[in-house]
């Protein structure tokens, strides 16, 4: 559910020189819809950003998120870790203990007035039962090589390697096994397969968007246990994030695939001497993953991740009878390697998985929970925690003054002083561990709002978009610097 990085703006593609000037002010460029337009007279449906954001959070931040709305809030599950001893299973089980419940209340909430096929024409509804349900983060179509497109509002993300969707990852790009796989499909892919998401906030999250970037489009700041952070932040108890990954990959590559929902999206350009382009057009993508997030004061680092994989082959007759839960995190396991040497290694306590996968199910670094396009070196929650931005507008620079998401030398593979950082546990206000990047200011796990504070960043500093003029911007990679942008889980 994670996803070094090329985040959405200044290093997208090689990109020329920005222009001089502004040609927009802040407002117009946080709140367009999408990086490109549609045509006049499009084919597809059209994405309208959601951004109606409300005043007041649904009910007083001072009580807690009623049952009827946050079930899973009153469901009896144990977040405290409980090391291993001869009288109690040293890891959490997904059955007996809760967590299956506590996801299955999640995904009950997040389908709530959407199709049953979560067709392409509908796409993801933004009201329930007449009320605006969901929002969406401002800034995230400011970049014209992987901000939003105009179909369905998704931003680019990463290239996953087929051997990442369906068996395990012995190269950075090299095709598994798998049966029923083309031998075309090996050969013919060989700079892997786009993802594209759109992720939304519940009205607690838009509340909270609506106070760090108001109208004018620029952040605005507030203060939190006396440290500086967007106006807002941290997110409320009772916020709901949920994303909806798509795919490149053909069904035929990828058997669990079968009768995926197909969305249009305004994607990439493919050359099979040049792999994927700057240049755009309306292809068929096919969803594979969806992800939720929830806030929890009980859990040590105040969120919860959970993820789902779509398996045509489950039972069912809806969309949402095949996605597959894969499983639950609430925290990266600072006790555990590579946080720690590995001698000293002790269980994984907070991450718990599903056991009746019977299709590839795809984990994180040493099994802690990823999703199945993400990368397979980080997990969930450790990715999320290193959503930080640096203040005043300055431009974000991963690994100089802001830490390095999605990729660093040695990631997963050996203990070091990046690795016991990035897999340790905080919450807002914290800094991020280590004290390398100690002007960076927490953004509470938001991904998203990493993107929109980069884009924000890039506009401050820059005052217009770098333009895309490198073809061959996603090439096959070493897997630390695996190429993503746009955004990630949540």
């Amino acid at each position: 559910m994670a996803l070094g990085l090329v985040m959405a703006g200044a290093a997208a593609c090689g990109a020329q020189q920005p222009a001089p000037h502004a040609v927009h002010d802040a407002s117009y460029y946080a709140f367009r819809n999408a990086a490109t337009e549609p045509p006049r007279n499009p084919t597809t449906p059209v994405f309208e950003l959601s951004r109606d954001y409300p005043h007041q959070p649904p009910h007083p931040l001072t009580e807690k998120c009623p049952q009827a709305e946050c079930p899973w809030l009153y469901i009896e599950v144990n977040f405290n870790p409980s090391f291993p001893s001869d009288s109690h299973p040293p890891q959490p089980q997904w059955h007996g203990q809760g967590w299956d419940e506590y996801l299955a209340a999640i995904l009950k909430y997040v389908r709530q007035g959407q199709t049953d096929d979560l067709n392409n024409k509908d796409g993801w509804r933004i009201k329930v039962d007449g009320k605006t349900r969901w929002f969406n983060v401002p800034w995230m179509a400011y970049d014209p090589t992987a901000g939003r497109e105009y179909v369905h509002g998704t931003t680019n993300e990463r290239t996953a390697p087929l051997s990442e969707l369906i068996g395990p990852v012995h190269s950075p790009h090299a095709m598994a096994e798998i049966a029923g796989e083309s031998e075309d499909c090996k050969k013919q892919y060989p700079y892997g397969f786009e993802s594209w998401s759109v992720g939304y906030y519940n009205p607690y999250g838009g509340y909270v968007m609506g106070r760090a970037i108001p109208a004018t489009g620029v952040p605005q700041m507030g203060d939190y246990m006396g440290v500086s952070m967007p106006a807002g932040l941290p997110f409320p108890e009772g916020t709901v994030v949920v994303k909806v990954l798509t795919s490149t990959v053909p069904q035929e590559c990828v058997p669990y695939l079968k009768d995926s929902p197909a969305w249009q999206v305004d994607r990439h350009k493919y050359s099979d001497d040049k792999g994927y382009q700057c240049a755009r057009e309306v292809q068929t993508d096919h969803i594979v993953q969806v992800d939720v997030a929830v806030t929890d004061s009980r859990s040590p680092i105040g969120w919860v991740y959970g993820t789902f994989a779509y398996d045509g082959n489950t039972p069912g007759t809806t969309f949402w009878d095949h996605l597959v839960p894969l499983g639950l995190q609430w925290g990266s396991d600072p006790w555990s390697f590579p946080a720690v040497p590995r001698p000293v290694s002790l269980p994984l306590q907070q991450s718990v998985i599903n056991p009746g996968i019977e299709t590839y199910q795809h984990l994180g670094c040493e099994k802690r929970l990823a999703g199945p396009v993400d990368n397979p070196n980080s997990s969930c929650t450790s990715c999320h925690a290193s959503a930080y931005a640096a203040p005043h507008g300055a431009l974000n620079e991963m690994g100089s003054n802001v830490p390095p998401s999605f990729g660093f030398a040695g990631m997963c593979e050996e203990f070091s002083q990046e690795n016991s950082d990035y897999f340790q546990n905080q919450s807002a206000p914290q800094g991020f561990p280590g004290g390398l990047y100690p002007t960076a200011m927490s953004l509470d796990t938001s991904l998203q709002m990493a993107v929109a504070f980069t884009q924000f960043g890039n506009y401050h500093t820059n005052h217009a978009p770098d333009p895309c003029t490198d073809p061959n911007q996603i090439k096959p990679a070493p897997k630390h610097l695996a190429q993503f942008a746009g955004g990630n889980k949540k």
